[in-house]
């Protein structure tokens, strides 16, 4: 993990300050009586001194979260900031918006904005506990049905099952990529599809989970691409070398499990009568992400009229890169994660990562050209879900060359 500046370091400090003050001004304005002003007091304090040491003494000691393979600590204070910082931000909007009417004294309009603050942050509070503590690990599978035009009558109905962005620093045991194993194994996968980080910066982060990668398994083959985290850019290293080497290993460790790792490749499948080809790029984003994808020397030995599944990390390449730009009628991504959290109303998804990345999760059309954007299994920064659980998608693809009775 990347260090963080002093200035920032101070800045973040100054918002802690602004927001700790303005919920226990929100927070006190609702006790009546000095001795329980008091222990409210001695309580909100303590939980934010308790807060404070910790972040400082994982931020003024960055080696702790920078250079370990064992990220325990880095998300228990992430854990923790979130658990404390959003609630009390929460809290300290409401007194912002409740501080008028206390001005002009009245307190019943004051008093039901300060409680309702209090309220809705508490349902915050159980909600990111939730997804820390469960949401993580409560698998979703998402069955897609696509009917393409270019795709040959023999391989109507071919099953693709598709993981992403498993980031195995996240686990600490591998239980939950077991239990993933055998829900792949359950679809009975004509192809399966990882697209990208399998790590968040060491092959380390690999050890355990070997057996569970390994037993996976699809009827005609699985395919890994690159993702940004596995390129290891996120760390300080010693020397290049180093970090080659680590990249090495982690490539050495994907195949181990099985899977064939594109990198600016594509790969023949035969099935039945015919052939499918499975191209696979290296990472491409929008900067400051990598932009290491080579699509033109990825399907160089790509015939025009073969049916053919682009595996892309970052759903920005096919953005910029493929729609309009290429005949490729499927891509299949992940990378954003679903931003981890969002909202899932009358059957309606929506995330905030929407604000950073319009394709952040779901299916996308352009013209028949479809993009899937998977919301990965794993986590990165926050080690939690809200109402954005780990997935698995089954596309089952048809052919409209199939004639229906």
């Amino acid at each position: 993990m990347r260090g963080i500046p002093a200035s920032g370091i101070i800045m973040f400090l100054v918002i802690i300050l602004l927001i700790e003050l303005l919920a226990y001004l929100g927070i006190v304005q609702l006790v009546k009586t000095k001795r329980s002003r008091k222990i409210v007091s001695i309580i909100f304090w303590a939980v934010s001194l308790g807060f404070v040491s910790v972040w400082l003494s994982a931020f003024m000691n960055p080696d702790k979260i920078r250079q370990t393979t064992n990220y325990d600590f880095f998300y228990f204070v992430i854990s923790l900031s979130v658990m404390n910082l959003f609630p009390k931000g929460l809290i300290a909007l409401a007194t912002i918006i409740a501080t008028p009417f206390r001005l002009f004294r009245n307190k019943i309009y004051s008093h039901t904005i300060l409680l309702s603050g209090i309220l809705i942050s508490f349902g915050m509070l159980l909600s990111i506990a939730y997804g820390i503590s469960i949401g993580k690990t409560t698998l979703q599978i998402d069955k897609i049905d696509l009917s393409l035009d270019s795709l040959p009558e023999e391989l109507d109905q071919l099953r693709v099952v598709q993981i992403s962005d498993i980031h195995l620093g996240s686990f600490q045991n591998d239980k939950f990529v077991e239990e993933t194993a055998n829900a792949v194994n359950d679809l009975k996968p004509d192809l399966l599809v990882f697209t990208g980080d399998m790590i968040n910066n060491y092959y380390q982060e690999m050890l355990g989970f070997e057996n569970a990668l390994q037993k996976m398994n699809a009827k005609y083959g699985k395919f890994a691409i690159w993702g940004n985290h596995d390129y290891g850019d996120y760390s300080n290293w010693k020397s290049k070398e180093d970090k080659a080497e680590n990249h090495r290993i982690v490539a050495d460790k994907i195949r181990d499990a099985g899977f064939d790792l594109l990198q600016n490749q594509s790969s023949r499948v035969a099935i039945k009568d015919t052939a499918i080809y499975i191209i696979g790029v290296e990472n491409w984003g929008h900067k400051p992400f990598p932009q290491y994808a080579d699509l033109e020397l990825a399907m160089a030995s790509v015939p025009n009229d073969a049916f053919r599944i682009l595996l892309s990390h970052d759903p920005a390449h096919w953005e910029d890169e493929v729609r309009n730009k290429t005949s490729i009628p499927l891509t299949l991504s992940g990378h954003t994660h679903g931003g981890q959290f969002g909202f899932k109303i009358g059957g309606i998804s929506f995330s905030p990562m929407y604000m950073i990345q319009p394709l952040w999760a779901g299916l996308y059309n352009s013209n028949k050209q479809y993009l899937y954007v998977n919301q990965g299994l794993g986590c990165v920064g926050f080690p939690g879900r809200i109402d954005m659980n780990p997935e698995i998608t089954v596309l089952t693809l048809h052919s409209n060359t199939v004639k229906t009775n």
